[in-house]
């Protein structure tokens, strides 16, 4: 199955697994939900964006992208924070099966977080990848393209399908709602600023680190 998935931090992979562990225990497990859900944000955004941006040379890009991760992870944040409440277990073990799912392993047996994605959308940013290493030109518009489906399938992943673990009233879900769609409209945003305007060599920076995080 394709799938995009980072490497966890020690702390966010340990958190995982003691909520799947705990999952049937009568202690609360809403704050290791909680923790979960927060450093999951942190993480994807520094693997994605963050990591990524400190190999390129100072540019106006890079402090575009570097804005963007800012941006992306306090928003995130703060919806998150808001959408979180004291919960009773029943509910929580929706999200630590959510988690499950979300938790990957590569062909070295190394735990990645991601989401499973479609195999065409996988296939064109591979191809993408390789093209830009072996030093041919690419389409920047069809891989803009990609970038956005990509990020448009991740918001899904890790906030609509999340969300809907949480049991929320309907207020919350509009927030809920509201803030994924403002999440997806700065990345494309973003998207449309940067890719057509990267140089070849911060194309091959790209393509290099990016391959990394998309596996079959």
């Amino acid at each position: 199955m394709p799938f995009f998935g980072f490497i966890p931090s020690k702390e966010l992979l340990s958190t995982i697994q003691t909520a799947q562990q705990k999952k049937n225990s009568t202690e609360p497990l809403y704050p290791l939900r909680d923790k979960t859900a927060l450093l999951i944000n942190e993480e994807i955004i520094d693997a994605i964006l963050t990591e990524l941006v400190r190999r390129f040379p100072v540019s106006d890009k890079r402090d575009s992208a570097e804005k963007l991760a800012g941006y992306i992870k306090s928003t995130v944040a703060v919806l998150l924070k808001q959408l979180m409440s004291k919960s009773s277990n029943d509910v929580v073990q929706q999200s630590i099966e959510f988690s499950e799912k979300s938790l990957f392993k590569d062909a070295e047996g190394n735990f990645r977080v991601g989401e499973a994605l479609d195999a065409s959308l996988v296939t064109n940013l591979k191809h993408s990848f390789a093209e830009i290493k072996a030093g041919n030109e690419v389409n920047k518009a069809a891989l803009t393209e990609y970038y956005k489906q990509f990020s448009e399938a991740t918001v899904r992943h890790f906030m609509n399908d999340f969300n809907k673990t949480l049991d929320l009233g309907m207020i919350k879900r509009k927030a809920a709602d509201i803030g994924s769609a403002t999440v997806i409209k700065a990345v494309h945003i973003a998207a449309n600023k940067i890719i057509p305007h990267l140089s070849k060599d911060e194309l091959r920076v790209m393509a290099e680190y990016h391959d990394t995080l998309f596996h079959y």
